[in-house]
């Protein structure tokens, strides 16, 4: 009898299972309006200048930057006309923060952190060094960029 009672219990336990298991075709999802997830949109031109954080590495200079936004991803060029900053840029946009990372063959650092606000990006941008080559010389001096449309 009670190897019959074990088999019942057993029998219930994985009937459960396989309805709390079942396929997710009768899951819906929540209703929107409750959560937005709106980011700020910063695809398109934009100009404006670049200070070193140290001025005497690098004069400050105007700069520019292409970025084109696919939801939160962008991409995009950063240039400077002094210090060599610059390079293809990749990273997301969450709500008015942007962050990323400054890509430029055979370089490690900059990283870029920054916000938008109004019609204007105020963004850090990291120190880049080649290690290979100048170990850790500074290559590309890290500062301020600041780009309005």
């Amino acid at each position: 009898m009670r190897q019959n009672a074990a088999v019942l219990i057993a029998a219930a336990g994985l009937s459960i299972l396989v309805v709390a298991c079942s396929d997710s075709n009768g899951v819906t999802a929540p209703s929107t309006g409750t959560l937005t997830t709106s980011s700020a949109n910063i695809g398109g031109t934009w100009t404006g200048r670049f200070e070193a954080y140290d001025p005497k590495s690098c004069e400050a200079s105007p700069a520019t930057a292409t970025f084109t936004q696919n939801g939160n991803s962008v991409f995009g060029i950063l240039k400077t006309n002094a210090c060599g900053v610059g390079g293809s840029f990749k990273g997301t946009v969450s709500g008015n923060s942007v962050t990323g990372l400054i890509d430029m063959t055979g370089c490690v650092g900059g990283g870029v952190s920054g916000s938008m606000q109004g019609g204007e990006i105020t963004l850090s941008i990291g120190d880049m060094t080649k290690p290979l080559i100048t170990g850790d010389r500074v290559i590309m001096a890290g500062g301020s960029l600041t780009l309005r449309r």
